[in-house]
């Protein structure tokens, strides 16, 4: 934090610093500036707490807002790539090593301070801090284009019900629709205006969880296991691995709810508490989808609902509008890092309309770019981009970087041994899966997932 002195106007204009201190002043306020983006972003994606006064109910309350998101309603599909046994295991195999990952980062922020950009900052220096911003504007807008790629097969889905199938376009063009919405959203400065989108999205979410589980529950009750169900799938399964990572997407939430804690010493228990019931929901939610449709589950289940069903529809309805209204949120890190990026910190433009509008270009062209990604992919490969995007942006993220963290704050040898063997892993998972990925691409297998079911083609 920067001190009176070096703030104050009175004695700027009366002391003339030295080139050194001008360049030490800038570089702490260029750290200051970017080192908050992540703060910020967290602060209010997880409905700011002053720090100091969450009890560990709230806390627990807010991992689970961060964590149990819409990236749920991929799992199904995951678990066609990996198999029933192989994915279930995989996600309980997933949620011990974040945990461990987790705790990691939460001992080198007890050591350290500040947020995840400021710890990479004081022990690595700004090359790391510059990768973490990287890694997550990257994995925010990986977020964002599966989220149109899904909300474009909902709301094509919903449009054929409703219209008889006299629908004027086909599925993929929604999405540029869609950026309607989402663009002119972009353009709040202050994100906590947009609170209430954020409960909205969270109770339309928490009604798709509860009716996909209704829906899939039904499905096997009545007409028993989907076909083709395999307890492990040796083609694709390195997929799962990806899919699996992505749904642990609350990462970057982490440090600023232990800011926020009344006694933060509490919150490994907490974590530990939330990672358990994350990871019972997710097996949940994964093994009900795939067992009541088999190797007809698409990359999200949620488009498997039954068709001519008012219920179904109102889901899929629903789910679109939650990730519509989370979309913007989402791509509030990338906006504000690329838009000071380019325009500088002190550029306001409150004061020159050039700024103002240069800034809402740069916040219409990030979704725009996000959206082109979204129509190039097509709702036939949502799921090997699903695990692209947890291979290369949340891997990171949730592995190799904590990893190094602990690594410079651990004193024990053998607490460094496991800081580099986690680290080593991440960076091998991480290439082991982005090359099966990329393979999947260009020579998909056989047991591609079949495009969501069309009412009308019936």
């Amino acid at each position: 934090m920067a001190s009176e002195k070096e703030i104050s106007p009175s004695i700027q204009s009366d002391h003339h610093p030295s080139s050194k201190e001008t360049t030490q002043t800038q570089h702490h306020e260029e750290s200051n500036t970017s080192l908050d983006l992540i703060k910020s972003f967290e602060e209010e994606r997880i409905e700011h707490v002053p720090e100091g006064t969450a009890s560990c109910g709230k806390a627990l309350f807010m991992l689970l807002k961060a964590f149990v998101g819409t990236g749920v309603v991929f799992l199904p599909g995951g678990f066609v790539s990996g198999g029933l046994v192989f994915s279930i295991c995989l996600m309980i195999f997933i949620a011990i090593v974040c945990l461990f990952a987790f705790q990691m980062l939460i001992q080198a922020q007890r050591t350290v301070g500040g947020d995840y950009g400021q710890v990479a900052q004081e022990l690595y220096g700004r090359w790391l801090r510059y990768l973490v911003l990287f890694f997550l504007c990257l994995s925010q807008m990986g977020f964002v284009a599966s989220y149109l790629i899904f909300v474009s097969e909902n709301l094509g889905l919903v449009v054929d019900q409703l219209s008889h199938c006299h629908r004027a376009f086909e599925a993929p063009l929604f999405i540029w629709l869609v950026l309607l919405i989402i663009i002119p959203i972009t353009w709040v400065r202050k994100i906590a205006r947009l609170s209430w989108n954020a409960i909205i999205a969270d109770v339309f979410i928490l009604f798709g969880l509860i009716s996909v589980i209704y829906f899939t529950s039904d499905q096997i009750t009545h007409n028993g296991p989907g076909p083709n169900i395999r307890m492990i799938n040796t083609s694709d399964f390195a997929l799962m691995i990806g899919t699996a990572v992505f749904s642990f997407e609350g990462i970057g939430m982490v440090v600023p709810i232990i800011q926020g804690m009344k006694e933060p010493e509490k919150f490994p228990r907490v974590l530990t508490l939330g990672m358990i019931i994350c990871t019972c929901l997710f097996v949940l939610i994964g093994t009900l989808g795939y067992v009541a449709f088999g190797e007809n589950t698409h990359a999200s289940v949620v488009s498997n609902l039954p068709p001519q069903n008012g219920l179904s529809v109102t889901v899929q309805l629903f789910y679109a509008i939650a990730m519509i209204l989370t979309s913007p949120f989402m791509l509030y890190p990338p906006l504000i890092i690329i838009e000071r990026g380019l325009f500088g910190a002190h550029r306001s433009g409150r004061s020159n309309w050039k700024y103002k509008w240069g800034k809402n270009l740069v916040r219409s062209i990030i979704p725009i770019i996000c959206a082109a990604i979204s129509f190039g992919v097509g709702p036939d490969g949502l799921n090997k981009f699903v695990a692209l995007v947890g291979s290369i942006a949340c891997m990171p993220l949730s592995f190799i970087i904590p990893g190094l963290f602990h690594f410079k704050v651990s004193k024990g040898r053998w607490m460094k041994v496991a800081d580099v063997v986690m680290t080593l892993w991440g960076i091998g998972i991480m290439i082991y899966t982005l090359y099966v990925n990329i393979h999947s691409w260009i020579a998909p297998a056989a047991s591609s997932f079949k495009p969501s079911s069309n009412i009308c083609s019936s």
